[in-house]
């Protein structure tokens, strides 16, 4: 039988993603108090995706370094990174999406993470400019049903600003919050 190629083999620069997560860990450990309730839920292999609220960087640093598989993330291709965080967001290397059009390339190139039985992060309000004022987008329910593959709802406190608490040592108390499993997305 032939093995299906993929474009986006899952998952990729292995090496590099567990040094920066290795280092993430440490550096949370020194630089904040980290509160995570649900953590036996967060899964070492998939298909999953996993969908936090969003308003600062520091919720894709903890959802990478907290999950025991590696996450795959789906971010913004359509602007330019903050210059404070960029290198670290161009280095981890995500899949870039248009956000506000239907991004085919970026939601085939997910679907493929999740066919491969990946884990893939995503942030359905689709940014940070307007925390929790902004509508939730829909292409986590189009991938849960295109792949099958169930939802773990993750909420996340104590981010904003929390950044540049950690880095004048200041120790931001950070919160995630691991819901219950979503079954894949059905139609009726």
């Amino acid at each position: 039988m032939k093995q299906k190629t993929y474009s986006l083999k899952y998952p990729r620069r292995v090496v590099l993603r567990k040094s920066m997560t290795g280092l993430g860990k440490l550096l949370l450990a020194l630089l904040a108090d980290v509160e995570i309730n649900g953590r036996e839920r967060l899964p070492k292999e998939g298909p999953m995706i996993l969908a936090g609220n969003h308003v600062a960087v520091m919720e894709a640093v903890l959802m990478a370094v907290v999950t025991p598989g590696m996450v795959e993330f789906l971010g913004n291709g359509d602007i330019p990174f903050d210059p404070n965080y960029a290198f670290i967001a161009n280095t981890y290397d995500l899949i870039p999406i248009n956000r506000g059009n239907v991004d085919r390339q970026g939601l085939n190139l997910a679907l493929e993470v999740l066919s491969q039985k990946g884990i893939l992060g995503i942030f359905p309000e689709g940014g940070t400019w307007d925390p929790a004022q902004m509508q939730a987008q829909t292409g986590v329910a189009w991938l849960s049903y295109r792949a099958g593959a169930p939802i773990l709802p993750i909420g996340f406190g104590g981010m904003n600003g929390a950044l540049k608490k950690a880095m004048r040592f200041k120790n931001p108390r950070l919160f995630m919050n691991v819901g219950e499993l979503i079954p894949p997305v059905r139609l009726q």
